[in-house]
């Protein structure tokens, strides 16, 4: 077999383990590259002309397949974490409306009252749905409560003695 046989079917069989199976969206002439690449920086010399390529080769084009994979995965995981945190926030948003409502009506409140709640509602509210098993952590309303706090849609109103106590205004976003 011709060494440049040998080198075809590696990354031909890398491809095929890595990419291929895997679904990702990449072209052979583009793996094939990065493998190349990746050689000649480790080995200062291309893959076709190097005495050990059989072996040297291998191992760069797993350890390319490797890393295209788990980035793959990573862009997977922070696509599915940023749905859940779209629906999560939805329903979050949703929750305070629905709280701040029964509340203007039961206290007989008006303007800014309406639109005003301490920490510790965001509590409560969250524990209601995580017993109801409609959230997925303990602490899933605080977490996003934070973040959209820095978002800016919420502003804190006044502080209590208590972070619980702290008293927050929903506003327009």
């Amino acid at each position: 077999m011709s060494v440049a046989t040998i080198y075809d079917a590696i990354i031909e069989v890398n491809y095929e383990y890595y990419i291929t199976e895997n679904e990702i969206e990449m072209s052979y002439e583009d793996f094939r590259c990065e493998v190349d690449v990746k050689y000649r920086r480790e080995h200062n010399q291309f893959p076709i002309w190097d005495e050990d390529m059989e072996e040297r080769l291998e191992e760069i084009a797993d350890g390319v397949g490797t890393d295209f994979l788990n980035a793959a995965i990573e862009a997977a995981e922070e696509m599915e974490h940023d749905f859940q945190y779209k629906k999560y926030k939805e329903r979050f948003l949703s929750q305070v409306e629905v709280f701040l409502r029964c509340k203007s009506l039961a206290f007989d409140q008006e303007y800014p009252q309406t639109r005003r709640f301490k920490r510790k509602d965001i509590w409560g509210i969250q524990k209601a749905d995580y017993e109801a098993d409609n959230i997925y952590s303990e602490d899933a309303y605080m977490i996003i409560f934070e973040r959209l706090l820095n978002e800016g849609y919420f502003t804190l109103v006044e502080s209590g003695g208590d972070p619980k106590h702290d008293i927050f205004h929903v506003t327009e976003v």
